[in-house]
């Protein structure tokens, strides 16, 4: 078989393959999280409150770039958040335009509620990858950034 070919059925593995990751992982974000009290959030909502505890981006413009999304998204998750009363608003010294975020008592119980859940998502995901040497782990890895920097052209329009 030609190497052209090889590479031809490879990367339309690699493509379908990503396919229907990528709609697992959208069905997921839709799916909300039981956090008592019969309170329900969203993975979005949870992973701004993970950015906020975890001073990952304790601001819409620092959550916008590292979510790569834009700010009106963020400020709309934000908003349902502290309307929930997971969130506070407060001014950041200085700058009166700039909000800084920071989690209320229930933002704080909703992030160790969800930190328990990841730590147990995480041991099952370990538990998957049990076995696979780690040098095809760091080659995937390699692999992974390089075809998102191959949809990054795309998203660029660099290549239409």
């Amino acid at each position: 078989m030609e190497n052209t070919q090889i590479n031809h059925e490879v990367t339309f593995k690699i493509m379908i393959l990503i396919l229907r990751i990528t709609k697992k992982f959208n069905e997921l974000e839709k799916m909300s999280i039981d956090i008592g009290s019969d309170e329900k959030l969203y993975p979005s909502e949870l992973h701004v409150i993970d950015s906020v505890a975890n001073n990952y981006g304790n601001s819409v413009t620092e959550m916008s770039k590292k979510f790569g999304i834009t700010k009106g998204a963020v400020s709309q998750v934000v908003n349902k958040l502290f309307d929930k009363g997971f969130l506070k608003k407060d001014k950041k010294n200085g700058n009166a335009k700039e909000i800084v975020l920071s989690l209320t008592e229930k933002g704080w119980k909703a992030f160790y509620i969800m930190d328990e859940v990841h730590k147990q998502m995480e041991e099952e995901f370990f538990g998957y990858m049990e076995g696979i040497e780690e040098e095809k782990l760091e080659s995937f890895i390699e692999i992974m950034g390089k075809i998102e920097e191959f949809i990054d052209t795309f998203l660029k329009h660099e290549l239409l």
